[in-house]
């Protein structure tokens, strides 16, 4: 009995060692995922400051962590418009009252509308010689919302209602769009200047039978130079021989550096009760962006070159903050010598796609390398150029740079209040760590 507790003790210790040197934490992992998509910070969006609270905290991480603040309190401030739904956004269709986030949302940009409103429902043959659409031209429309499915509409009939949407030559009301799929989605991107009417998205089915109806209830919030938050965080390399202001000086550094980046906001609250956690996106590659920080801190893990590590704002916003920061880097970046960005790292079960993989061959096939030789994932596909992250800005200003997300059909949620902690798997967070780990250690 006591050999068998012995012998057990030891491999538990043995597998602790392991997992230290390996450097991941899922535990910490986790735990940083969890409080990024918890209520606390209410979808780290623009209500309630929920950005601005999750910026706090990651800064307050990276401290922890042992990382020398590149800016003061390791913050770079920026400024944008934002439009934002923190009041009332109700919906009722026959008298059933649909809920925001679960049964309908809205395309941001969509003003602010109280109001009664008749339903007219349209299908794709409403466009076949265009005759029903004209016939709709000679009336009235003003208090009728047009209903349809866009994903009914193929070819020359897709580009007609689209053309029917962007300018509502009908002049109706508004639009009711049909969503025939299980959640419903939402985004934060919105036009310079709000719609003239609203555009709602309301799942099929959530829809009563035979729609004829809408209250519509609606207060958008137009926030002007609105104060977001890049979190940036840096480690000396043992090589450097300039001191810790050389960084932002406009003396060179004297090595180079690795960048490693993640966004952390996300779409926030649409109105008082449906909150947008962002799990996966990206809590989790914030999570191990900042894992990677704590694992590089250490003093038998440090590298030759510097290391600077990115918590990015206002990425869902059409990637405002990593722009800013590589239009006003307070660091040199021709002194990188390669970024990694961090975006939905949260399953894995089909391994890994490396943006950029085709514009950076060399740097791409070391990764599968090293991935053959260690059997971390089952595959390291790769893509070519694409500005769909916060790697795109960097890339664009000469910066060897790839974006990681990972693949796998056990956690789809995207842009819906499903995508929570509890439901992503990290499949594989711990093998793509030292997947990334091992390349970095390559640089």
């Amino acid at each position: 009995m006591s050999l068998n507790f012995k012998t057990v003790l030891l491999l538990l210790v043995n597998s602790l060692f392991v997992a230290a040197l390996s450097g991941q934490d899922l535990t910490r992992a986790r735990k940083v995922m969890d409080t990024l998509a918890s209520p606390s910070m209410y979808g780290r969006g623009y209500v309630s400051n929920g950005t601005g609270i999750a910026a706090d905290y990651i800064a307050g991480e990276m401290k922890k962590s042992g990382l020398k603040p590149l800016t003061t309190d390791y913050k770079q401030n920026f400024t944008t418009n934002i439009k934002t739904y923190p009041g009332p956004v109700n919906l009722s269709i026959n008298g059933k009252e649909l809920k925001a986030g679960t049964d309908f949302a809205l395309i941001t940009g969509t003003p602010s509308v109280k109001g009664t409103f008749k339903i007219q429902a349209i299908d794709s043959t409403w466009f076949i010689k265009n005759t029903r659409i004209q016939k709709l031209n000679k009336k009235d429309l003003s208090n009728t919302l047009i209903m349809y499915n866009p994903s009914e509409m193929k070819g020359k009939i897709k580009r007609l209602a689209d053309s029917l949407f962007r300018y509502n030559y009908l002049k109706c009301a508004g639009f009711i769009h049909i969503i025939d799929k299980p959640t419903i989605s939402w985004s934060v991107m919105a036009p310079a200047d709000p719609f003239e009417f609203p555009v709602l998205t309301v799942l099929k089915s959530s829809l009563p039978r035979n729609p004829r109806k809408a209250h519509v209830l609606i207060e958008l919030k137009v926030i002007p130079d609105y104060k977001l938050t890049n979190v940036i965080g840096y480690l000396p390399g043992t090589t450097v021989t300039a001191d810790i202001n050389g960084f932002t000086s406009n003396n060179a550094v004297a090595d180079s550096f690795v960048v490693v980046t993640a966004h952390y906001d996300h779409l926030g609250m649409l109105g008082k009760d449906a909150m947008f956690p962002g799990a996966n996106d990206n809590a989790s590659g914030t999570a191990m962006m900042l894992d990677m920080a704590e694992y590089y801190s250490r003093p038998e893990n440090r590298q030759p070159f510097g290391m600077i590590f990115i918590a990015f704002a206002g990425e869902e916003l059409g990637l405002k903050g990593s722009n800013y920061c590589a239009e006003s880097s307070p660091f040199d970046l021709k002194k990188v010598k390669f970024l990694i960005n961090l975006d939905m790292v949260g399953t894995g079960s089909e391994g890994i796609t490396v943006v950029n993989g085709e514009q950076l061959p060399a740097f791409y096939e070391r990764m599968v390398k090293i991935n053959s030789e260690n059997e971390y994932v089952v595959k390291v596909a790769k893509r070519g150029e694409s500005c769909n992250s916060d790697h795109c800005p960097f890339y664009k200003k000469g910066v060897p740079a790839i974006f990681i997300y990972s693949n796998g059909k056990e956690h789809l949620e995207y842009h819906n209040i499903y995508d929570q902690a509890a439901r992503v798997p990290f499949t594989e967070y711990e093998d793509i760590f030292r997947l990334i780990r091992d390349f970095i250690n390559t640089l």
